[in-house]
């Protein structure tokens, strides 16, 4: 069976420009060890209707994600991978929206090497960024990794800029990762973090995180979408999926 840990723990968000807002809320996830060799699982019931799915990651087709990941992060240069740690969320009675997911890429002296990041929004979109220094050196957690942006995340900020991110994996099991959004190279229009440390885990526990957390993945869509009508009623410009500016905005068209 794959190894896996639940996590708790929060997120918090913050913007600038145009206009300053920011939000934070408890939150609980998954981390799958993912061997070389090691046969994966389609699906992986956690307890009573959470479950994760191989499907939902990666090329999106059922298919094993380590060969897939392999390859990419070979093409890339990564090539000493020992072991990777997919943080991300389960779905709950079938359903799941995961606006980012995590592949830490670990060598065979433990150390984190790259960082595979899995991009979701809320038109259905994806991209995947792939993070490591030039020179292919440990990720310290004090080490800036950049990129620039490629999809459409927030409908409130076009396609435009770049993205630098801080990662934390503890040998304690503590992660945390910050991400910066900026469109100039001097100041941050946005950040995020999220870190948090792993739990016991049993299926009961696990449900009872999951009504601490607010159900997980539907309070992800749901305080996606209030933090969007927040933003909305502020005046804040809204961009379609496209990037171009749309005078007004309904709920619908968040989804």
């Amino acid at each position: 069976m794959i190894a896996f840990s639940v996590y708790r723990g929060h997120v918090w968000h913050g913007r600038s420009a145009p206009t300053r807002h920011q939000f934070s809320y408890r939150h609980a996830w998954l981390a799958l060890t993912l061997l070389p060799g090691q046969p994966e699982p389609a699906s992986l019931r956690l307890a009573p209707g959470v479950v994760w799915q191989r499907r939902r990651h990666g090329p999106r087709d059922g298919s094993p994600l380590l060969p897939w990941l392999t390859a990419r992060l070979a093409a890339s240069g990564v090539r000493d991978i020992a072991r990777v740690e997919l943080h991300t969320l389960p779905s709950l009675f079938g359903y799941v929206f995961n606006p980012v997911s995590f592949y830490l890429v670990f060598d065979a002296a433990a150390t984190l090497r790259a960082v595979w990041v899995e991009v979701s929004n809320t038109f259905g979109q994806h991209h995947d960024y792939c993070l490591h220094h030039p020179d292919h050196r440990a990720i310290g957690r004090h080490d800036l990794l950049s990129t620039g942006k490629a999809l459409q995340v927030s409908p409130f900020f076009q396609v435009e800029g770049s993205y630098r991110f801080r990662f934390l994996r503890a040998a304690d099991g503590r992660f945390a990762v910050r991400i910066e959004y900026r469109r100039d190279d001097e100041h941050n229009d946005f950040v995020a973090t999220q870190q948090g440390t792993p739990v016991p885990y049993s299926p009961a526990r696990l449900w009872q995180l999951l009504l601490a957390t607010g159900l997980l993945s539907v309070a992800v869509w749901l305080r996606i979408h209030w933090q969007a009508l927040r933003l909305w009623r502020k005046k804040v410009p809204f961009f379609g999926k496209d990037g171009h500016a749309a005078s007004s905005v309904s709920p619908g068209e968040l989804s």
